[in-house]
């Protein structure tokens, strides 16, 4: 099952990187908001004192002084420098003449006074600066607990001793400390949605590799090493997928070799149990069979001698029962020579193979024989079932329970092969509708050189030596495999591996 969201590492790693770069940004924007509002309240002292230096150049001047009192220059704005779009105050102390940005009255002209009053203006004469920058909260007349407003002023003496007040309100700065701290987050916010998508694009990147190599891993566990991590980058992943690979090859290759021993061993072992008992029998049953066809050999040879067969066409027939015993008795002994290798635990050659496949083969190569016995043969299985066996005494296996059903099957009768898929094996099927098989006999069938019809086994020559060949291969795989009746006909059967558990 794949791995939930909210578990997987993608989510983790989202998680671990939003909440750090929150708090980064927490912090540096709790950091940043100091450090603005100090930079806004620095940067306009900084402008105020570009004012006043604009100022103090202008009315060092005394033609602008005479422009301003004669009307030719009706406004400061244009003649001097004022970044910070101060309010702008210059007093001729004589006087107490006042040149201004804005339109004063007599309460602006007083209020001026009051701070001009409140200096020590020897100090802004002989002293080291001619100017003093201080924060003033500006209080209404009626209630002197009321503040209105909250202002950076500049007071100082010019270079001709004329008297400055220089006045920016500070909610033009906080204005300015709000607006950059809302595009600080707007900016954050958006920052901090994007890294999260491209840190999940980026996760997902390398985490699907991660879970295909998952998905490998896990069929390698139920023994399935047909399943191959499919990763083409050059980094750590593919050198990992790579090596998962290699490792599913060795790990079959290695659980083949184990299943092979294994069972190696254990046909060692019951050969060793049974090596004397088999000779016996064996011995014992090859001298049953020769005995007939030897017989007859050897009377036809003998009536050969002497002559009983004294036409060209009894010679010839004497001639061909002699080579069709031979041939038999040949074809006897190479069965035989087979099964002894068989039981002998030889030739055991472990593979995995769709055995589907191999019984069609077998099919079709057996047509001209079914056709000549006008039998009907059904196999429709085409899902493929894929097991663990010698390939070629499977074969061997199915040829001889499909021949046995070919001699077998009634006249125009009915053949039918079919696959079960039981747990971690398949047992396939080989079914005739011919005579039923005694109770008696079936217990007997895979036994060498037993015969339930003997009439029948002699008329297409049947020596009794196939199913007890299907028993060896069978017991060397250590499977099972029978037979049993049906209402109307038999059924032959075995089973194979469909794992590759040792």
């Amino acid at each position: 099952m794949t791995t939930r969201f909210g578990r997987s590492i993608r989510f983790k790693i989202t998680i671990i990187v939003f909440l750090t770069t929150l708090f980064t940004i927490t912090i540096s924007w709790s950091l940043s908001y100091v450090f603005i509002e100090q930079f806004y309240v620095t940067h306009t002292k900084n402008m105020l004192i570009q004012t006043y230096n604009s100022c103090n150049e202008f009315f060092s001047d005394e033609d602008n002084i005479a422009a301003l009192n004669n009307g030719e220059i009706v406004s400061l704005y244009g003649y001097i420098n004022n970044p910070s779009n101060a309010t702008v105050f210059v007093i001729e102390p004589k006087r107490f003449k006042v040149y201004s940005s804005v339109q004063i009255n007599n309460e602006t002209v007083m209020g001026l006074k009051d701070i001009i009053d409140s200096y020590d203006l020897n100090k802004f004469k002989y002293g080291e600066k001619s100017y003093n920058v201080v924060r003033n909260s500006v209080q209404s007349e009626a209630d002197d607990s009321n503040i209105t407003g909250q202002y950076y002023d500049l007071v100082g003496m010019l270079d001709n001793e004329y008297l400055i007040v220089l006045r920016s309100s500070v909610e033009s700065i906080s204005e300015n400390i709000n607006f950059a701290a809302r595009l600080f987050a707007s900016i954050s916010i958006a920052l901090l949605t994007f890294e999260v998508l491209i840190v999940l694009i980026v996760t997902n990147m390398f985490s699907r590799p991660v879970i295909e190599m998952s998905r490998v891993a896990r069929r390698m566990s139920n023994m399935d090493f047909s399943a191959k991590v499919d990763i083409k980058t050059d980094d750590e992943l593919g050198e990992l997928g790579e090596s998962m690979n290699i490792m599913s090859v060795r790990l079959e290759k290695t659980i083949k070799d184990l299943k092979i021993a294994n069972l190696e061993l254990s046909n060692d072992i019951k050969q060793k149990e049974h090596i004397e008992d088999m000779r016996s029998e064996f011995v014992s049953h090859v001298s049953h069979e020769l005995k007939t066809p030897l017989a007859i050999i050897q009377g036809y040879a003998e009536g050969l001698k002497t002559g009983v067969a004294v036409d060209q066409e009894s010679r010839d027939y004497y001639c061909d029962v002699i080579i069709d015993e031979s041939a038999k008795m040949n074809e006897m002994v190479m069965r035989l020579i087979d099964l002894n290798q068989i039981e002998s635990g030889n030739d055991l050659n472990l593979e995995r193979f769709d055995i589907t496949r191999l019984i069609q083969d077998v099919i079709n190569n057996s047509h001209i024989l079914i056709q000549d016995n006008r039998a009907d043969i059904i196999f429709d299985e085409v899902k493929p079932y894929y097991v663990w066996a010698d390939s070629f005494m499977a074969e061997e296996v199915i040829t001889n329970y499909l021949s046995n059903a070919i001699h077998y099957v009634r006249d125009d009768g009915r053949i039918k092969i079919w696959i079960e898929d039981r747990d971690k094996v398949v047992r396939i099927n080989v079914y005739n509708d011919g005579d039923r098989i005694s109770d008696d006999d079936l217990d007997k069938l895979f036994i060498k050189f037993y015969k339930s019809d003997e009439a029948r086994s002699r008329s297409y020559g049947g020596s009794g030596i196939g199913l007890s060949i299907v028993a060896a291969i069978m017991k060397a795989h250590n499977k099972d495999y029978g037979v049993y009746n049906m209402d109307e006909g038999v059924v032959f059967y075995f089973e194979l591996d469909t794992n590759n558990s040792v």
